[in-house]
């Protein structure tokens, strides 16, 4: 069909909104927020403070004329009077009506430059909208006219955009158009008019080009401009309407798949939503994303039109779960899908000793305590008098003048006799607020987000009495070469101070080369412990992860690692070695930033194996040693949340089943501790990584770090024997994995189940479920299995052993899953960053 300028100035002729005309101020007053039928009476004391009317002012200027392709500029002024918080938030210009003008500037702007077209036939007036949008969402708007002189002598192209048709919607559509012009045509452009949609023309730049028409659940019509530019820049444009017809055999988009990644983070990270469609007409789908609107709290959607979107974690003090919905839609159909994302809370950042002298009553301080008590809102809070009688110290306040100024007025100042006390570590220790318990929480997870990291544990080299000549860098690369995902190295604390490699060994022509342990760089074995954890930082990549820990040891009491600490102690200095571990439990649960490890993790190495006294006393009917195995297990509150594992298969032994009662980790658990199941390599040559070695697999949602350090805390752990690196383990109960600390009521029977895989290959084993007092409550054969399992308070936890089908020997421990009968739901544990820096 064949048109002229008056059907495209038709097209673009829309109604004006707000006060039309050109060149008028729109005016409009603001509603009450509350209107009362019987409005209290006006106290005359009162102030006055009269509201005066709110006033809109939307200016698109004066009428203007200009030559054929004279470039002009229109200025739009926009303003509020009046008493009122609302402003205004968004201008834009846009064309209304007449021979379309080119754009030369971005139209958001009060000032605005167009190029007037070429026209014919005389002049023609073409009009501009200039709009408001004010912060309370209403639109104003003013209208400028602008006439434009017939001064080129040049005939506009003849344009046809082809003939009017119908399709079902979903199909290719050729959109057929021509022009003639004397002057020879210089370019086409298709673009669609109406309605407002992102299709993608193919082609638009040629006279014949293609769309594909979305599928509709009614009739739609749509419509197409074909613009021609001939070579003395003159335009003409002409209008085709394709109408989109419902499809009768048209079929739903469906969503394969749907998450947020990772499902489970914290403030500061950026969450992608992910989703993926397909459909069965290979239609062109368009997402939307929204966020549930009874969430604790709204977020902001980037790319919320796109299949993959995302937002920003703010920092949050509580755990918050938010539900994110996914429409897909082929124009016609649509599928909907709804996911989660669990935020956790950072952990309250640990004050350093700097901050601790200028705020001593702050969250990690040790006089924290101090505040608590008499600071606003505490119990012992004396107001301005603390020798009153209702005061709980007025008796102290009586005999010590310094005690109530620091009662009446805490501060640094007013407690100087208190501060004093910092110089005692006993004092410190017994201030220090009540560390959290395990039990308390439970860790988040999310199936999608979390993987299984296999690694190592516990490795030793020539910095202690690993293999003369190695040092941690060594074992670290050939860790990596394995392809395994971590190594946390712990070397023994014993000599971290000293230059020197202690091994059996030594003992041989090599003597001279224990004497530096570091033949490398030799300056390096003078300083050990910071030297470990530089090469672990430069041995840390994408795919594998080095992290610094040592070994206590006591011949006596037991091994341990420590993993994480900022700081380093050795058992063979002072009592810890034979007489008490109290020093040692006193220096983990000090401030890291007065040389404490506040900052570690402890695993329990190779339970049984120090029996100095208790190989001799045990041969005597009924006697023992109370301090066997870490005081025959004795459970430490302050450490109940940062001890996190036992060794059951360490270098090429077991030793779990040597255990009291059958099983060291059952007994251990027994007494209160929250340990998950670790495969200790305790390696001391130069094979660290080999198959031949046990390992630990980490369920985390990265090998990073700090994602690693998560796992462990989380109980989110398990160990597989030497020569089984490859089994991968899934145990859940009422769907929550291992690790998890759940609230259910007493005599519920919930579901449970296993699953088993060597490589790519299921795995058939024996399955023992063990609960308290390592009592076998199911017996299962096979790679996968489901059991229920019941909830009492006898039964506190339940973790699986895994025995091979032939030797009837232990190859997998899983981590325990607690359940705490009657309990009120646990929130999730904060996520905790890794610290450190501590100034001594």
């Amino acid at each position: 069909m064949r048109s002229l300028l008056p059907v495209f100035a038709l097209l673009l002729s829309t109604s004006i909104v707000g006060c039309g005309g050109s060149s008028s101020d729109s005016t409009g007053p603001i509603p009450p927020n509350n209107i009362s039928d019987n409005p209290a009476p006006v106290d005359p004391n009162e102030p006055s403070n009269p509201t005066s009317p709110q006033t809109f002012n939307v200016n698109a200027g004066e009428p203007i004329s200009v030559d054929e392709a004279e470039e002009f500029t229109l200025e739009g002024t926009s303003s509020i009077s009046g008493q009122s918080d609302i402003t205004i938030v968004r201008v834009l210009w846009r064309q209304i009506s007449g021979s379309p003008a080119s754009q030369l500037t971005q139209p958001d702007q009060n000032l605005v430059t167009f190029q007037a077209p070429q026209i014919e036939g005389g002049a023609e007036t073409i009009v501009f909208a200039f709009e408001a949008e004010t912060s309370s969402g209403d639109l104003f708007e003013d209208t400028v006219t602008v006439t434009v002189r017939d001064t080129i002598a040049n005939a506009l192209p003849l344009v046809d955009a082809g003939t009017d048709s119908q399709v079902i919607g979903g199909e290719t559509v050729t959109l057929n158009g021509s022009a003639e012009d004397e002057n020879g045509i210089a370019s086409f452009e298709w673009s669609l008019q109406e309605p407002d949609s992102n299709l993608t023309i193919t082609n638009a730049n040629e006279p014949v080009a293609t769309v594909t028409l979305p599928r509709t659940e009614q009739r739609e019509e749509y419509r197409f401009a074909l613009q021609a530019v001939d070579n003395l820049g003159g335009a003409s444009v002409d209008l085709v309407t394709i109408t989109s017809l419902p499809s009768s055999t048209n079929t739903a988009p469906v969503i394969q798949s749907l998450r947020a990644n990772p499902g489970v983070a914290t403030g500061g990270e950026v969450v992608r939503l992910e989703s993926n469609a397909v459909d069965f007409e290979n239609d062109q789908l368009s997402y939307r994303w929204k966020q549930a609107p009874s969430d604790p709290f709204p977020l902001a959607i980037d790319n919320a039109q796109a299949d993959i979107a995302q937002i920003v974690i703010p920092e949050i003090s509580d755990p918050a779960t938010l539900n994110f919905e996914v429409l897909v839609t082929d124009g016609a159909l649509q599928d909907i899908r709804t996911t989660q994302l669990q935020i956790v809370p950072r952990s309250e950042p640990k004050p350093g000793l700097v901050s601790c002298l200028f705020n001593v009553f702050q969250q990690g301080c040790p006089l924290q305590l101090v505040g608590d008590l008499i600071g606003d809102g505490g119990a012992l809070r004396c107001e301005d008098n603390p020798f009153s009688l209702e005061c709980p110290l007025n008796i102290l306040a009586r005999i010590s003048p310094p005690i109530a100024d620091c009662i009446s007025s805490p501060s640094v100042a007013g407690c100087g006799q208190i501060l004093g006390q910092l110089a005692d570590p006993l004092f410190v220790f017994r201030s220090l607020p009540t560390p959290q318990m395990a039990s308390e929480c439970t860790p988040a997870f999310d199936e999608q987000s979390f993987e299984h990291f296999a690694g190592v544990l516990h490795g030793h080299t020539g910095y202690s009495d690993g293999t003369i000549g190695t040092r941690p860098a060594t074992a670290f690369e050939r860790v990596k070469n394995e392809g395994l995902s971590f190594f946390g190295i712990s070397d023994h604390s014993d000599n971290a101070r000293l230059p020197l490699t202690v091994t059996g060994d030594c003992f041989s022509a090599q003597f001279l080369d224990c004497l530096i342990a570091d033949s490398e760089n030799p300056e390096d074995s003078f300083r050990k412990w910071r030297a470990t954890a530089e090469q672990a930082e430069a041995a840390t990549t994408p795919s594998f992860t080095a992290f610094r820990g040592f070994e206590w040891t006591s011949d006596r009491f037991g091994h341990l690692n420590v993993f994480f600490s900022d700081n380093v102690i050795n058992a063979k200095t002072g009592p810890g070695y034979l007489v008490s571990m109290g020093l040692f439990w006193q220096w983990f649960l000090y401030p890291e930033f007065l040389g404490g490890g506040s900052d570690g993790l402890i695993v329990f190495n190779h339970p049984g194996r120090e029996d100095l006294f208790e190989g001799i006393i045990s041969n005597i009917p009924g006697a023992g040693d109370p301090a066997y195995t870490f005081n025959d297990f004795d459970h430490v509150p302050g450490a109940n949340m940062r001890t996190v594992g036992l060794e059951v298969f360490g270098k090429g032994s077991e030793y779990d089943t040597s255990g009291r009662n059958g099983s060291w980790l059952s007994y251990a658990l027994d007494k209160g501790w929250y340990l998950g199941a670790v495969g200790s390599e305790d390696h001391h040559g130069t094979s660290w990584g080999a198959p031949s070695l046990p390992k630990t697999i980490m369920i985390a949602r990265s090998n990073d770090a700090q994602d690693i350090k998560e796992a462990m805390l989380a109980r989110r752990f398990y160990a597989v024997a030497q020569n089984f690196n490859d089994l991968r383990m899934e145990f859940r109960i009422d769907e929550a994995p291992m690790g998890s600390r759940l609230a259910r009521g007493t005599g519920a029977a919930l579901p449970a189940r296993f699953e088993l895989t060597l490589g790519d290959a299921l795995l058939d084993a024996k399955v023992e479920v063990v609960t308290s007092n390592n009592r076998v409550v199911s017996t299962l054969e096979g790679s996968q299995g489901l059991f229920e399992v019941s909830v009492s308070p006898d039964e506190r936890y339940y973790f699986l052993r895994v025995l091979n089908l032939d030797t009837g020997r232990p190859i997998a421990f899983s981590s325990p899953i607690w359940i705490d009968a009657d309990a009120a739901p646990k929130p999730f544990c904060r996520y905790e960053a890794l610290d450190g820096g501590s100034l001594l």
